[in-house]
């Protein structure tokens, strides 16, 4: 008898360690992936989740608890309109926990969600490139006012170039419309201060950032800032704003 209750005691404790383990997976900071189409941002704590899902529900957090592979969630506070009281999601990670799938048990598709550690990573995972940014020994400056910046994110990726921009550009086509669409939103005495504020990851080559500004130089604003590595761009806190730092080049 005394053995019997020994092993249920130890049972016990490893079933309970092991839920435990597995509700640590999704502690931290989680945004949905550019290739998402939404901006959803997750942020899991021990006993409640804060969701920012700002074209929909708003702002909400929850309880929530790990049963088998399902999230069961109770609504604690709730900014928006559509959000249920209760809800249970289903859930996968990839085998290095790094990627979290979540769905509705109604749904079919699973939405993507990417562990986010800093502010930089956060940028990374939004605009879907990672950017290892070049260095320079020439004195830097910020760019200034960022409502009269178009920003231009460039990387590489099996020998092409990628382009996007903040409204996830996948092809040079919907470029110039984005551009033209900016520039005559600004008020006829701020169009000299627009420029364009290029992200460039290392990989890229002189000839192909010059083939891309070729480009740009076709369209109606004509200051290029380049920005460049530092180390005080990255913080903890993954939604802190980042003041970016650069130079201007022809």
């Amino acid at each position: 008898m005394k053995r019997t209750t020994i092993l249920i005691t130890i049972l016990s404790i490893f079933l309970s360690c092991k839920k435990e383990h597995t509700k640590s997976n999704f502690l931290g900071n989680w945004s949905s992936t550019s290739d998402s189409n939404f901006n959803i941002d997750i942020q899991f704590f021990n006993d409640s989740t804060v969701v920012d899902n700002p074209l929909m529900i708003g702002t909400y957090s929850t309880r929530w608890k790990i049963v088998n592979k399902r999230i069961e969630q109770n609504m604690l506070r709730n900014n928006g309109q559509f959000a249920k009281e209760k809800s249970v999601l289903d859930f996968e990670f990839n085998s290095t926990k790094d990627t979290l799938l979540i769905k509705k048990q109604a749904d079919s598709i699973y939405f993507k969600f990417r562990r986010i550690k800093n502010n930089f990573e956060y940028l990374e995972n939004r605009i879907g490139l990672k950017l290892d940014l070049p260095m320079t020994n020439e004195p830097l400056t910020s760019y200034g006012n960022k409502d009269f910046v178009f920003n231009v994110y460039l990387g590489k990726k099996n020998d092409s170039v990628i382009i996007k921009t903040d409204n996830h550009l996948r092809r040079f086509g919907k470029l110039e419309h984005q551009v033209i669409s900016f520039y005559s939103s600004k008020k006829e005495q701020e169009k000299d201060s627009l420029k364009f504020v290029v992200f460039t990851d290392r990989s890229l080559k002189d000839r192909d950032l010059d083939s891309i500004k070729t480009i740009l130089k076709k369209l109606p604003i004509k200051k290029f800032f380049r920005i460049y590595k530092c180390q005080e761009y990255i913080k903890d806190n993954w939604k802190t704003e980042i003041n970016w730092v650069g130079k201007y080049e022809n």
